[in-house]
């Protein structure tokens, strides 16, 4: 798994060795008391500062302290702030972030001038001391800046989490419209020719039997659908038998179904270019939509499609001489909706001025 700078937790922790013998090495040339004590006391827990990092922070700090104090470390506690910074990474905190980042700035600051005071020269004592403030200066640092990547990483991690689940819900938005159309559609007109069947069957018998093809095919459709979508769900890499996907050229299917019904449909299309296949799905959605909302709720004797291709955009006018009456938006009304907002199109339905309803959809696309 990867960490920081691409690297694996395992390389990460030999790169830690190499630094661990490369400050030894430096200790062994500048220590002046006990160099083989002091350079294995220090650089051990640097070498395994992220499997352990309280423990070998807490070691490298009193081999630090004992170091200096016997005049065995001549640096402001690089070793210490080196451990420290993975200590401040693996740690949670409430301090607030710009808070921290003032006193990172401070230390910093602090140290820069610590540093240049030190290679300036000063007699013995102030070199010690300030060696002493310098390193609590890098201590503070390295504690800031490892809450500051932390406070980073979480961030970005927030971030991926909201994304994910911003997908699933649009998945499931998607998935929710694609089954409503699906499922009203196919129902209101199994629901409308088995009133019709249950109606004529003692006044004219040989109309049940038309009335009972419909059903069967309107309900082979929907099962061939719903197949399609329970396909695009499979987790399993086993190929679905997918039928094609509904579009321009599925609509004369879709109207003869609701002429069955009794309702007089004209379809005029216009589409001088082949559309993007998600356009016409939606285009093809919509009107199934708009004809499921006639069937069951309009009344109505006729209903006229007109879909028209212009540069780079589609639109679609379906309108009826049913009932009309004021716009309720339910699933459907707002499944169009929806639908067009992912396009940035536009969307009325209301009403028409000498009677009956109307839709009037435009989806503009790349």
């Amino acid at each position: 798994m990867a960490d920081e700078f691409g690297l694996s937790r395992r390389q990460l922790i030999v790169a830690d060795c190499v630094v661990a013998a490369g400050y030894a090495v430096l200790v062994l040339l500048t220590s002046s008391s006990g160099p083989a004590l002091v350079a294995i006391g220090l650089a051990l827990p640097v070498a395994v500062r992220r499997i352990w990092p309280v423990p070998a922070f807490a070691v490298v700090a009193v081999m630090s302290v004992v170091a200096f104090a016997v005049d065995g470390l001549r640096d402001p506690l690089l070793a210490a702030a080196y451990v420290l910074y993975v200590v401040a990474l693996t740690r949670e905190t409430h301090r607030p972030l710009s808070s921290r980042r003032l006193i990172s700035l401070a230390g910093a600051v602090g140290f820069v001038v610590l540093l240049l005071a030190v290679v300036a020269g000063a007699p013995a004592g102030q070199s010690r001391a300030a060696i002493v403030l310098t390193g609590i200066a890098a201590l503070y640092g390295a504690w800031v800046l490892g809450q500051v990547v932390r406070d980073r990483r979480a961030a970005a991690a927030r971030s991926a989490q909201l994304l994910a689940e911003q997908a699933v819900a649009a998945e499931r938005l998607r998935i929710a419209r694609e089954l409503h159309d699906i499922v009203a559609h196919s129902m209101g007109l199994i629901a409308v020719k088995a009133g019709v069947a249950n109606h004529v069957l003692r006044v004219r018998p040989e109309e049940v039997s038309d009335a009972l093809s419909v059903i069967e095919s309107t309900s082979r459709d929907a099962l061939v659908e719903l197949r399609h979508m329970l396909g695009l769900l499979r987790t399993s890499d086993e190929p679905a038998e997918l039928a094609p996907p509904a579009g321009l050229a599925a609509l004369p299917e879709l109207v003869a179904r609701v002429e069955s019904t009794g309702v007089a449909v004209e379809l005029q299309v216009d589409v001088p270019e082949p559309l993007p296949e998600a356009v016409a799905l939606t285009v093809h959605r919509i009107v199934q939509e708009c004809l499921t909302n006639i069937t069951k709720h309009s009344r109505a004797r006729h209903c006229r499609i007109t879909i028209t291709g212009a540069a780079n955009a589609v639109q679609l006018e379906v309108s009826d001489d049913g009932e009309g009456g004021a716009v309720v938006e339910g699933h459907g009304l707002i499944g169009i909706r929806e639908r067009v907002s992912v396009y940035g199109g536009t969307y009325r339905a209301g009403p028409r001025t000498g009677g009956g309803f109307e839709v009037v959809v435009r989806l503009p696309y790349e």
